[in-house]
């Protein structure tokens, strides 16, 4: 996703393109002229003296040239324009370099730069004139600088910004900024600042329309934008549209260009362009794990099923089903209502069915349940929600007959003791009740592309209160980070925490750990406790609007369930992956291992999902 501009960017003159300090350009003095051109030489060091205000390490990576590298001039002039850009940014605008290259040996080179940084240029009299919206004293605030201070580029550019920022935030993208009589004094190492502000006209929202819609109703769109028809223009809602257009999941892409001439001077047109995506998916994950005792000869494999209609046609409804199978089973099935009463209120239905299955006993656990969730929308990142639930619990007994196996570091013995030799409340004795739930939820979600983010977060914590035959509260809390690093590459941190209360949690009342969405390496749903704590952390390479390859680790914990405050021990699990778009949906792959594991033993998760 890239970035967009400001519209009033078009029509601002922009300050840092309006300055010209007398920067020295730096030109190499020594040595170079018994290098022949043709031949090759290899950088032996590089070193600096005189400097102060920038270390050799943050001069070095400004430099761009490392020891043993080859020698190319044009390279080194470029390093060198580089470090005197930074030093002027700083305010070392009389900053100069000496470079000088000195032979070591037939093919070797040394470069040595002094540098003199000079006196650094402080910030004199600032002027603001032509402001009639903003009084001048709060646009000297935003400026950033302060009179006898030392003057940074870099603080009076982003001040520009701010200003700009300001004034179309309150219906004047047009603005224009012109710098004018600025004083540079060398002998008293000041500089005096001059802006003049030419505001322009308030300008409104004439009309606000959408082009490339054929299965989603324009209403459906338009009622979801902050965005309205006769508004004085505002930056900030003019951004949160753009987001909530590419976050909707409606659409494969939205144009950035939003912005439109009017028939008066004074007017804008909101038009959005969008190309519409296939809202339907269809998904299966299948699960390989090896045997990993004697007893335990035969692969196992796991499923996953989702299917979904997200723009149900075309007025934003949506269903879903999901069916797993595993030690945890489980069969939803929901529909959502977008719009109700006239607001942004989401209202949904879903019925669930859960069967946990005790992987020492074959105990068996089944649940049934029923729940009504209502949900808006505030303050554009923001989400509540409340819901209510009826659960079914039928909880049968079994005889206990668990593994011997302790010669394998990763077979079943290691694992937690069954649920009826820990939890007293049951045993062994099988128990049926209902559970009435109350749940409560604000998420936050800032990221830029819900698909594939590369920055943003998301962030969510919810708390449940329960009452009827098993009295528990649940809290749960994710947090999700994504970082841009270098181009194309992400950084995806999640932490995840949840922990349970109660006299009597019955099996399907426990966090479960292990597998494709929790912590890769390891069976799904092995582990289960009270509490759970696990993070992830994926480094991405951006392959496509929506496809990356990854490598992961991924860690966590259960408590036990006898002793609900100790942990059991960290899990490690780590490998690669990879999510990649076709024509015909997105296929995602990821082998992980286990601490400890074979590089055969790992476990195999692949999602085969396609759009209609």
């Amino acid at each position: 996703m890239g970035g967009r501009k400001r519209y009033g960017s078009c029509f601002v003159l922009h300050a840092s393109g309006l300055i010209f300090f007398p920067l020295l350009l730096a030109t190499i003095a020594m040595g170079d002229e018994i290098i022949d051109a043709q031949s090759k030489h290899l950088i032996r060091q590089i070193t600096f003296e005189g400097n102060e205000h920038l270390d050799q390490k943050a001069l070095l990576r400004i430099f761009g040239t490392e020891a043993g590298q080859p020698y190319r001039r044009a390279e080194v002039m470029e390093g060198l324009d580089r470090i005197t850009a930074e030093y002027g940014r700083k305010g070392f605008v009389f900053a100069s370099l000496n470079p000088e290259i000195v032979p070591v040996a037939s093919d070797q080179v040394h470069i040595r730069i002094r540098i003199d940084e000079g006196q650094r240029i402080r910030t004199g009299k600032i002027v603001i004139s032509g402001n009639q919206l903003f009084p001048t004293q709060e646009l000297r605030r935003e400026l950033g600088l302060r009179e006898g201070l030392p003057f940074s580029q870099v603080v009076f550019e982003q001040g520009i910004e701010r200003i700009l920022a300001r004034y179309s935030e309150h219906g004047y993208p047009r603005i224009e900024i012109e710098p004018t009589n600025f004083q540079l004094s060398p002998e008293e190492g000041k500089i005096n600042l001059h802006l003049q502000i030419h505001e322009g006209n308030q300008i409104r929202i004439a009309e606000v329309k959408l082009s490339g819609l054929k299965k989603t109703r324009t209403e459906t769109v338009l009622r979801e934008l902050p965005i309205q028809r006769g508004e004085v223009f505002d930056q900030r809602k003019i951004d949160q549209s753009f987001h909530r257009l590419v976050n909707l999941g409606y659409f494969y892409e939205v144009s950035p260009n939003l912005l439109e001439e009017g028939k008066t001077p004074d007017e804008l047109i909101f038009h959005a362009r969008v190309t519409e995506a296939r809202t339907g998916r269809f998904s299966g994950i299948i699960g390989y794990s090896p045997p990993t005792s004697e007893s335990d000869s035969a692969p196992r494999l796991t499923g996953v099923i989702d299917a979904s209609e997200n723009n149900l046609f075309g007025t934003g409804r949506r269903a879903n089903f999901s069916w797993k199978s595993g030690l945890l089973s489980t069969l939803r099935l929901g529909y959502e209502e977008p719009w109700s009463f006239g607001k942004p209120i989401r209202i949904g239905v879903e019925y669930a069915q859960i069967k946990q299955r005790d992987q020492f006993t074959d105990m068996e656990s089944k649940e049934q349940t029923g729940s009504l969730k209502v949900s808006t929308r505030f303050r554009s990142l923001f989400e509540g929600a409340l819901a209510v639930s009826y659960k079914w619990i039928n909880l049968s007994a079994a005889d206990f007959s668990p593994p011997t196996d302790s010669t394998n570091p990763l077979s079943r013995s290691e694992f937690p003791q069954p649920q009826s030799r820990l939890n007293p409340a049951f045993d062994g004795q099988p128990q049926n009740g209902v559970k009435y739930g109350l749940t409560f939820s604000l998420t936050r979600d800032s990221r830029d592309f819900f698909l594939n983010p590369t920055r943003g977060r998301r962030d969510r914590v919810a708390f449940e209160f329960s009452r009827g035959d098993f009295k528990l509260r649940k809290l749960w809390l994710d947090l999700q980070q994504y970082l841009p690093t270098w181009q194309k590459q992400v950084i995806a941190i999640g932490v995840h925490g949840a922990a349970t209360w109660g006299g009597n949690i019955p099996p399907t009342e426990l966090f479960y750990l292990g597998g494709a969405k929790t912590l890769r390496g390891y069976d799904e749903d092995w582990f289960s406790g009270p509490r759970r704590a696990y993070a992830n952390i994926e480094y991405r390479l951006l392959a496509g609007r929506t496809s990356h390859l990854f490598v992961f680790v991924d860690l966590g914990a259960v408590t036990k369930i006898n002793e609900p405050s100790v942990f059991e021990p960290l899990r490690v699990g780590y490998g690669f992956g990879m999510r990649l778009e076709s024509k015909g949906g997105i296929i995602s792959m990821d082998y992980g291992l286990a601490k400890g594991s074979s590089a055969l033993q790992g476990k195999l998760h692949v999602n085969i999902g396609t759009s209609f």
